[in-house]
């Protein structure tokens, strides 16, 4: 379990989200050539595991993961960037095999035009802290 699967859990849980993209155009990963749009795409940016003094069973990771939107036109990538940031920021899900789950939004990456596709894109990057056994 990681910070890229709680994202993807947040994102297919919003209704908000899946209004505009359906849950199976949510992926973790690179996206395969030729996905309808719009998509989603989830990768892991960096991950920092927390030193303690008196180290538990468990440890504080922090990891920064990117969600990449690929869309048809720019308001429909704005849109996507915009839904996806009511969903996860300042979160606190309860997710199977993770342990006190915190989720704030990041920087948000420039505006992207593949022209020779037409695909419109736009990073947002989250951070996702939870607690994992060692």
């Amino acid at each position: 379990m990681n910070g890229v699967i709680a994202v993807r859990i947040l994102l297919v849980g919003d209704t908000g989200v899946t209004a505009l993209v359906r849950p199976a155009r949510i992926a973790a990963g690179m996206l395969p050539q030729g996905t309808d749009l719009p998509a989603i795409s989830l990768m892991s940016v960096s991950s920092v595991d927390r030193n303690i003094p008196a180290p538990g069973p468990k440890r504080r990771v922090t990891e920064r993961v990117q969600v990449t939107v690929l869309a048809r036109t720019y308001p429909e990538a704005k849109t996507l960037i915009a839904a996806i940031r009511a969903a996860a920021a300042d979160q606190m899900p309860a997710i199977d095999g993770l342990v006190d789950v915190t989720v704030h939004t990041d920087s948000a990456g420039p505006d992207f035009l593949d022209e020779e596709t037409g695909i419109h894109m736009q990073t947002q990057d989250l951070r996702v802290s939870f607690n994992e056994a060692r």
